[in-house]
């Protein structure tokens, strides 16, 4: 059986998201750069079926800009590092 998962942000490009979790986001926003909303609130984080959901989420590549300037995979969600968590149950 799997369990629904959130994603903790543990680090990146943006100081002071540490902590937080994954609240909304948009892979193909802002021409492919992704767009990202977090909050403190577990109970308001972005809930994935299973722990392979978050990670392909998490692993996604933009299909509006396949590629960086470097020509690596486009994939805006890795500049973050990240937790999976058990979602909280009082979703209430």
């Amino acid at each position: 059986m799997t369990k629904p998962v959130i994603i903790r942000c543990a680090g990146g490009p943006v100081p002071g998201l540490e902590g937080k979790y994954l609240k909304a986001y948009d892979l193909e926003a802002r021409e492919g750069r992704g767009d990202t909303t977090w909050t403190r609130d577990r109970r308001e984080a972005l809930v994935f079926a299973s722990m392979m959901t978050a990670f392909e989420t998490w692993r996604a590549q933009s299909v509006t800009v396949p590629l960086r300037d470097d020509d690596r995979p486009n994939r805006p969600l890795t500049a973050y590092s990240v937790k999976f968590e058990d979602a909280p149950h009082d979703r209430d």
